[in-house]
C-alpha cells in the first residue's frame, strides 16, 4: 500500500479498505440505533423499526406504521507515511417500514446498502515483461451491492418473541483501469455483478419489566457472481463475460441486552462474532480472519409526555469497536467509533414521530506497517415516522 496513492473518490464510499472484496460493510441501519452504535438485539421494535433482530417486530402495536427513510454525510481523512488527504461524500443510508399483521406478529421491509465501493489509485508502477521499462497504472472502483430484507416477528407470549429474516442481496462493482505504456494507453473496464438469497432468524425474551435479552444468526451463503471485462486500446478490441467464483459470506452470531435502568434511561449491550475463517478467503494481499463486534449504547428520556418540548427530546449515545474481517501481512485492520445522537419529536403527541439526528466519530487501520488509518466524521440523518391505522374515531 505505501507504494501506491489513493485518491478522490464520488462513490457510495471513499475509504482505500472498501478495495477489498465485495467493498467495505455497511455500519449504519435505522435512524434510532445510528446513535446508538448500532446496537439493540434485545431491543423490541415497539415504536421505532429494530431491523438488527427480526424478533423485534413481535412488539409492534397493534393499529401502528412505522416509516424510516435516511440520509447520511461523510468526512474521511487518512493518513500514510506522514501524508494527510481529507475527502467527503453523502449518500442515502436506508429505506424502510414496518406494521404490524395481527396483536401478535409484525412485518417489516427495508432497503439498505449491503457494501460499499469507492477508490482511486493512482501511480501503480509495475515492469514490462522482458523489458528494464515500466509502465503506470491507475485504477477507479464504485458500487456495492444492495441488500432488500423482509423480516417478521412474532410474539408466542407476552414476553417471548421469535423472528425470521429473508435478505436478497445484490449489485454491482465497477472497476476501471489504464494504464500508461510509453505513448500509449489501455483502457481497461470490468464490472462484476453479485446476487443471492440468505436466511436469519432471531429471539427476544424479556426476563422481566427491566431486562431483555436477544439473539439472531445469519446462515452462510455463496453469493454468485457473473463478470464482463472489455479492452480498449489494445491490439485488438476484447469483450468477454464470464462466471465468477462464488465469494461467501460467513456464519453470523450475535447476543444482546437491554436494559431498563429507570423510566428515563435505557441501555444496550450487545456481542456479534462473523466466522470468516470458514469460508477460506482472500484478496490481493489481504486474508479474512474471524471478526469480533462489542458495542453499548444508551438513551436518556427526560419526560416523554411533558408538555414542555425539550424534555420529550431524546438523548442517545453510544461506542462500539471490532478487530475486522482483514489481515494484512498479520496487521488486523481494527475498527472503533464513538457516537451521540438527539431525536427530536413533531407531530400529534400520541405519534412516536421523530426527526433523528446522530453523529458518530471513528477509525479504521493504522499507520505503522505500510498501512493506511483512516479517520471519519459521519452525519445522519433519519424521518423517522409512526402513523396510526384503523384508529375508531371519537366523535361519530
Amino acid at each position: 500500500m505505501s507504494q501506491i496513492t489513493f485518491s478522490q473518490s464520488n462513490g457510495l464510499s471513499s475509504s482505500p479498505y472498501s478495495l477489498y472484496g465485495l467493498g467495505l460493510s455497511n455500519d449504519l441501519n435505522t435512524g434510532k440505533t445510528n446513535a446508538l452504535s448500532n446496537t439493540g438485539l434485545a431491543m423490541p421494535s415497539k415504536y421505532s423499526i429494530n431491523n438488527l433482530n427480526p424478533a423485534s417486530l413481535g412488539s409492534i402495536p397493534k393499529g401502528s406504521f412505522l416509516y424510516d427513510v435516511g440520509l447520511k454525510l461523510q468526512k474521511e481523512t487518512l493518513y500514510e507515511d506522514g501524508n494527510q488527504e481529507s475527502r467527503l461524500n453523502g449518500n442515502f443510508s436506508n429505506l424502510a417500514l414496518a406494521f404490524p399483521l395481527s396483536a401478535k406478529s409484525g412485518l417489516g421491509i427495508t432497503l439498505i446498502p449491503y457494501t460499499n465501493v469507492g477508490y482511486i489509485v493512482t501511480r501503480i508502477e509495475s515492469p514490462i515483461d522482458g523489458s528494464t521499462d515500466s509502465f503506470i497504472t491507475n485504477i477507479k472502483g464504485s458500487g456495492g451491492l444492495n441488500d432488500i430484507q423482509l423480516n417478521y416477528g412474532y410474539s408466542l407470549t407476552d414476553n417471548f418473541r421469535l423472528g425470521l429474516r429473508g435478505s436478497f442481496l445484490f449489485g454491482k462493482i465497477k472497476e476501471d483501469e489504464t494504464d500508461f505504456i510509453g505513448s500509449n494507453t489501455l483502457n481497461i473496464n470490468e464490472t462484476f455483478f453479485y446476487n443471492g438469497f440468505r436466511l436469519g432468524a432471531g429471539i427476544q425474551y424479556d426476563i422481566n419489566n427491566k431486562i431483555s435479552v436477544g439473539s439472531f444468526i445469519n446462515l452462510p451463503i455463496k453469493l454468485n457472481g457473473d463478470h464482463t471485462r472489455s479492452v480498449i486500446g489494445g491490439v485488438v478490441p476484447l469483450d468477454e463475460e464470464n462466471d465468477l467464483e462464488a465469494f461467501k459470506l460467513p456464519l453470523e452470531i450475535g447476543f444482546g441486552l437491554h436494559a431498563k435502568l429507570s423510566d428515563k434511561l435505557f441501555f444496550n449491550l450487545d456481542y456479534k462474532r462473523n466466522f470468516w475463517d470458514a469460508t477460506n478467503q482472500s484478496d490481493l494481499i489481504a486474508d479474512y480472519v474471524d471478526q469480533d463486534f462489542i458495542g453499548f449504547g444508551t438513551e436518556f428520556i427526560p419526560r416523554k409526555n411533558s408538555t414542555n418540548y425539550w424534555r420529550r427530546v431524546n438523548y442517545r449515545a453510544g461506542f462500539k469497536m471490532d478487530n475486522g474481517n482483514l489481515a494484512i501481512k498479520d496487521d488486523r485492520i481494527t475498527n472503533s467509533s464513538i457516537s451521540f445522537g438527539l431525536g427530536f419529536p413533531f407531530g400529534n403527541q400520541r405519534r412516536h414521530s421523530f426527526i433523528n439526528l446522530g453523529y458518530s466519530y471513528g477509525q479504521k487501520g493504522q499507520v505503522e506497517n505500510g498501512l493506511i488509518k483512516e479517520n471519519f466524521h459521519t452525519l445522519t440523518l433519519n424521518l423517522s415516522l409512526e402513523d396510526l391505522w384503523f384508529q375508531k374515531s371519537k366523535y361519530n
